[in-house]
């Protein structure tokens, strides 16, 4: 009989625990892993965000699209400037040397492409968004 109640004790317990876990992750622990400790994951308002593993953002804005090229992440991000035309939406491009850690935003696409042609990354490459369950 005590086998039995240490036994329900203890499947009480875990439910306990599972339902709570379940109740206060508010966030998803899923992560895009990059070269050189880079990573791209969900802030507390569940936009991917470029950051350094060792803490910090790398880029403020949220991550729209990129792609990797040996250790060069690039991509887009959405543009806090207006824009000039209510059907445009505009964009910045951004580069990221993840051996020397030098990052680039802010860039128009003709300076994007010459970054990237610097480092000995294609230019205009395919850009996909950032693939994180929720």
């Amino acid at each position: 009989m005590g086998r039995r109640r240490s036994l329900a004790v203890g499947l009480v317990l875990f439910a306990v625990a599972a339902i709570a876990s379940c109740a206060t992750s508010g966030r998803s622990n899923f992560v895009v892993v990059l070269p050189n400790g880079y990573l791209i994951e969900r802030n507390k308002a569940a936009d991917p965000m470029l950051i350094k593993r060792s803490g910090g953002k790398v880029i403020p804005e949220p991550v729209a699209a990129y792609t990797v090229y040996r250790d060069v992440v690039t991509g887009i991000v959405k543009s806090s400037r207006p824009a000039s035309t209510p059907a445009e939406s505009p964009q910045d491009y951004f580069v990221l040397d993840t051996r020397s850690g030098q990052v680039n935003t802010g860039l128009a696409e003709a300076a994007w492409n010459g970054r990237l042609k610097e480092l000995g990354a294609p230019a205009s490459p395919r850009l996909s968004p950032p693939v994180l369950p929720e």
